[in-house]
C-alpha cells in the first residue's frame, strides 16, 4: 500500500473514532499530536479548565494536570510524610554539625507551560514531583542552609532569612520547568544525639543559672522588705521615744518654771520681810523708837484676851501702869543692840 493509501486509511479510522475530552474547573488539558499529518508531530495544544473538547484518539494523546496547590512534606515521621520512610533533609552547618529538618514545600504547575511539563517531566502529578520537584528542592535547601552555624540556627530571624533565600533560589530553578513555588516551611529540627545531648546540658545549665538568679532576686526582695519593716519599726519607736522625751521635757520645764516662780515668791517675800525688818530697825534706832515699840505691843495686846482672877488678897491692878512697864521694858531691850 502506498503512503497516500496509508494516510487515507488513518484519516478514515480517526474520523470514525472521534471522541470528546473534558477538563474540570481545577485542571488543564494537554492535547499532543502523534502522526504529523495535519499538524506537526509532537505539536501540543493546552485547553482551559472547565471545558469539553474534540480529540482524535488515534491521532492525539490527551493529558490533564491539576492546577491546585500541591504539598511536598519531607519529614522524619513516616506517618506524616509523602514516603513511608524517614524523609527529612539533613545538612551540615558551617561548624560541622549535622542538622535534620522537616520541610513542607507548597508548589503548583504553571498552566501556560503545561505542554512542556507533559513533554519533558511526565503525565502525572506524582511523576512530576518525584522527577524534578523533590530532588531539586532537597539539593537547594541543603546548599543554602549549609551557610549558617549551629548557634545561628537557633536565631529565629536568621533561620527565617535562610528559609526565604532557599525558597527564592528553588523558585528560580523550577520556573524553567513550569513549576511555581508558593511557600517553603521549615518545621521541626534535630541534631545528632551527641550534639543534642550537649545542647540539652547547656540549656539545663543556663536554666539552673537563671533559677539561681531568680532565687537571688527573690531573696534580695525579701531582705529588702524585711529591712524596710524593721526600719519602719525603728522609726516608730524613735518617734515614740522623741514624743516621750518631749513630754518629759515639757513636764520638767513646767516643774522648773513652777519651782522658779515659787523661789522667786520666797525671795520676794524674804526681801519684803527683810525690808520690813530693816525699816523697823531704822525706826527703832531713831527718835520715837519707843513710841513705835509701844504701838507694836499695843497691836499685839489688842489681839489677846486677858482674864483677871482675884486671889484671897484682893488688890487693885492698874492696867495702864502694867502696859507702861511692859512697853518701857521692851524699849530698853530694843536699845541694847544699838549701844
Amino acid at each position: 500500500m502506498s503512503r497516500a493509501g496509508k494516510i487515507s486509511c488513518w484519516l478514515l479510522l480517526a474520523a470514525t473514532s472521534t471522541g470528546c475530552r473534558s477538563t474540570s474547573s481545577t485542571e488543564v488539558g494537554v492535547r499532543t499530536n502523534l502522526l504529523g499529518i495535519t499538524e506537526r508531530r509532537g505539536q501540543q495544544q493546552v485547553y482551559s479548565p472547565g471545558g469539553t473538547y474534540v480529540v482524535l484518539p488515534l491521532v492525539n494523546t490527551w493529558t490533564t494536570l491539576p492546577l491546585s496547590q500541591q504539598n511536598l512534606l519531607m519529614t522524619a515521621n513516616p506517618k506524616e510524610g509523602d514516603r513511608p520512610v524517614p524523609d527529612d533533609i539533613t545538612f551540615k552547618t558551617k561548624d560541622g554539625n549535622n542538622v535534620h529538618i522537616d520541610v513542607n514545600l507548597m508548589w503548583r504547575i504553571d498552566p501556560s507551560k503545561a505542554g512542556d511539563i507533559v513533554c519533558h517531566l511526565g503525565n502525572e502529578i506524582d511523576e512530576i514531583k518525584e522527577r524534578i520537584v523533590r530532588p531539586l528542592a532537597r539539593s537547594v535547601i541543603r546548599d543554602v542552609f549549609n551557610e549558617i552555624t549551629s548557634e545561628e540556627y537557633y536565631q529565629i530571624a536568621v533561620k527565617n532569612r535562610v528559609a526565604e533565600k532557599a525558597r527564592d533560589e528553588l523558585a528560580a530553578a523550577l520556573t524553567h520547568y513550569g513549576i511555581l513555588i508558593d511557600m517553603l516551611q521549615v518545621q521541626q529540627h534535630r541534631f545528632d544525639d551527641a550534639y543534642q545531648a550537649a545542647i540539652n546540658a547547656q540549656k539545663q545549665a543556663e536554666a539552673d543559672v537563671q533559677t539561681l538568679i531568680e532565687q537571688q532576686k527573690n531573696i534580695e526582695v525579701q531582705k529588702h522588705t524585711e529591712l524596710e519593716g524593721k526600719r519602719a519599726g525603728w522609726n516608730q519607736r524613735l518617734e515614740e521615744a522623741q514624743g516621750e522625751a518631749g513630754k518629759k521635757k515639757n513636764e520638767a520645764d513646767g516643774y522648773y518654771q513652777t519651782k522658779t516662780n515659787d523661789a522667786k515668791a520666797v525671795v520676794a517675800t524674804a526681801q519684803a520681810e527683810a525690808e520690813g525688818i530693816k525699816k523697823e530697825a531704822e525706826a527703832l534706832s531713831k527718835l520715837g523708837g519707843d513710841a513705835y515699840v509701844k504701838m507694836q505691843v499695843s497691836k499685839i495686846i489688842s489681839k489677846k484676851k486677858f482674864l483677871l482672877v482675884p486671889t484671897s488678897n484682893v488688890a487693885t491692878m492698874d492696867i495702864n501702869k502694867m502696859v507702861n512697864f511692859l512697853v518701857g521694858h521692851d524699849a530698853k531691850a530694843a536699845e541694847e543692840p544699838t549701844k
